[in-house]
């Protein structure tokens, strides 16, 4: 079992892994990225279980990267990651999952361009849809007006985002403020209306 957690790993859904959300379920290979510097410096890794790990102590690949093992990058992770334990990012991110599952619904709720949301942790997504209530697009293809107003809203309202239309995803830093939490909703809100003006026919 592989399972990339790039996106999702170092606390990012609540845990330090996503995949204990799920008891009885432990990866061969693990791969992660991101969090573990919390993007100071560029770092990726890759945990193996016991049995892969001696597979290749006696079966090298015979490849290497010119940058792995840097010192300056792992002293980076262990500092991050060591005062991440001690400000116990858990309980954190449990406090931000309370505030976004409360704004998304809302936000579900109030704007006709949203078909649905997701939340987990800190870690939250939007599929916005167009006035015939379909998605935006389709993933890889060329970016609809719709999706130009969504870019063109954000940019007018200060939100500098991950926004792969039809998704418009919400992963704000860990260590937010509720203030600022409810602050960066405020702003999706106005983005939204703009994205609800622009799908419904003048009257």
């Amino acid at each position: 079992l592989i399972l990339d957690e790039v996106m999702c790993g170092f606390w990012r859904t609540g845990p330090l892994f996503a995949f204990q959300h799920f008891p009885g379920v432990v990866p061969d290979i693990l791969t992660s990225a991101k969090g573990l510097t919390s993007s100071f410096l560029p770092l990726g890794m890759i945990g193996l279980s016991q049995k892969i790990k001696e597979f290749f102590e006696n079966e090298p690949l015979g490849w290497g990267a010119t940058y792995a093992n840097h010192p300056v990058l792992l002293a980076c992770a262990y500092e991050v990651v060591k005062q991440n334990c001690l400000m116990q990012l858990d309980k954190k991110v449990a406090r931000i999952e309370e505030v976004m599952l409360e704004e998304v619904d809302a936000i579900i709720a109030k704007h006709r361009s949203v078909l649905q949301g997701r939340v987990i942790g800190a870690f939250g997504c939007l599929d916005l849809i167009n006035a015939t209530g379909e998605s935006l697009n389709m993933l890889g293809q060329a970016l609809p007006p719709e999706a130009l107003e969504v870019k063109r809203s954000m940019a007018e309202h200060g939100l500098i985002g991950l926004f792969r239309s039809p998704m418009m995803h919400i992963c704000p830093p860990l260590i937010i403020t509720q203030e600022e939490l409810r602050e960066l909703f405020r702003r999706i809100n106005f983005v939204l209306n703009d994205l609800d003006r622009f799908i419904t026919p003048p009257s």
